[in-house]
């Protein structure tokens, strides 16, 4: 078990929760800039929770979702296995004394150097969904695990990723099994990512079938090594009843396959969705009224779409902040929050009833751990906030125990 040093992680009594760390940080060190509060052990308990629920399922972190290094450090001390999409986020997983078999490259399109940098390393396992894609591993790679990924998409998922990637699971797909064929590729496996969050569990269960079928075909002309069916992400961060329901849903899934057919995944907001909460500071305000003659509190706070709030500006989330304080009264207006920018479009919260907020207040948003701080830039000279790791005492004595027997 390789040394890391965990210092960054704050160790609370079980006692104290997410919002008594964001007080005390206030109250202490009176800070302007925004920051997260990442509950570590949270993150151990996910991952915990999945190994044991769906232990057919080996889960890839999918490091596009939040990679914050004490997140990728912790997993990789419990020896977890991970989702990259490039060379940097190879190589950043890679510091953490992570080897390549524990790593799929899992985006269908790839830079040359990105490829080669895989080869250098030992990263086989990577993703392809066309002719061209595999002509390119062929190239600059041809011992490469290769994976074909089919387009299955949700009924119901906001962002839809089968309008970028993944081949018609029919026809074509089984043309690119057979172009493999000719370049003397290795064919590992199938893959599909059914949109994120996954709002149709189902979607899982047509995808699993499908490749099951498409295995079959491959074997049929000779590919008798295909191994690997990777059910990719859009996991919600969802625990207890609702995670059982889903982890029976899917081991119900794989329950007839091939025992010698592995199952990945590449959960991301699984992991991390719910166990990051933002802070951020109020630092002007004023009233205005609108072109609809209404009355409106127009909030400016430090963090806007360019630091944490990305899904607010594309319309995919609508999140409602709480105050890290006591409001002086229950009564609620008509309220705008913008961010710190100069643009017109930094807006998180628009005609929302809100309780009276005042300069020097500070919200607090929940919820705020994928697709935010991965998304954050310095627009206007703004900072990315800050993330302040914590673990309880209880977790963090178990966690010790884990990776010393890992």
């Amino acid at each position: 078990m390789p040394y890391f040093d965990f210092g960054e992680v704050q160790i609370i009594d079980d006692s104290v929760d997410d919002l008594d760390i964001i007080k005390n940080i206030i109250k202490n060190e009176k800070p302007e800039d925004p920051f997260y509060v990442a509950d570590i052990g949270d993150v151990i308990e996910r991952h915990q929770a999945w190994i044991s629920k769906m232990p057919k399922v080996t889960p890839h972190y999918a490091i596009k979702c939040n990679s914050n290094s004490t997140i990728i450090k912790v997993l990789a001390a419990l020896n977890a296995c991970f989702d990259c999409a490039s060379k940097q986020e190879i190589a950043q997983v890679m510091q953490y004394d992570v080897q390549g078999e524990r790593i799929i490259f899992a985006h269908p399109n790839k830079l040359p150097s990105h490829i080669k940098y895989s080869k250098k390393v030992g990263v086989e396992r990577m993703t392809v969904d066309s002719e061209l894609e595999l002509t390119k591993i062929k190239e600059f790679f041809p011992e490469a695990k290769v994976v074909i990924r089919i387009r299955c998409d949700a009924k119901n998922s906001p962002v839809s990723l089968g309008a970028k990637f993944g081949c018609d699971p029919y026809e074509e797909a089984v043309c690119l099994i057979q172009h493999a064929r000719n370049l003397g590729l290795n064919l590992h496996g199938f893959s599909f990512h059914v949109g994120t969050p996954c709002l149709e569990m189902d979607a899982y269960c047509r995808g699993i079938e499908i490749c099951k079928r498409l295995i079959a075909i491959a074997k049929s002309i000779g590919y008798n090594n295909v191994e690997l069916i990777d059910i990719g992400g859009g996991f919600l961060s969802v625990s207890g009843e609702e995670f059982d329901e889903l982890a029976d849903l899917i081991n119900g899934a794989i329950e007839n396959l091939d025992p010698g057919i592995r199952v990945i995944a590449e959960p991301g907001r699984y992991y991390v969705g719910s166990n990051f909460t933002l802070a951020s500071y109020l630092h002007s305000k004023r009233l205005a009224v609108s072109n609809d003659g209404k009355l409106r509190r127009m909030y400016y706070m430090n963090c806007g779409v360019y630091n944490a709030f990305l899904d607010e500006l594309i319309g995919v989330e609508a999140r409602v902040p709480e105050s890290a304080f006591e409001p002086t009264s229950d009564e609620k207006f008509l309220s705008n929050i913008w961010g710190p920018t100069a643009d017109s479009n930094d807006l998180v919260v628009k005609d929302v009833l809100l309780p009276e907020f005042y300069i020097g207040d500070w919200l607090v948003w929940r919820n705020m751990g994928a697709y935010t701080l991965a998304l954050s830039n310095t627009f206007n000279g703004f900072p990315i906030p800050t993330v302040r790791p914590f673990i309880k005492r209880s977790q963090w004595e178990s966690f010790l125990v884990q990776i010393h027997q890992t």
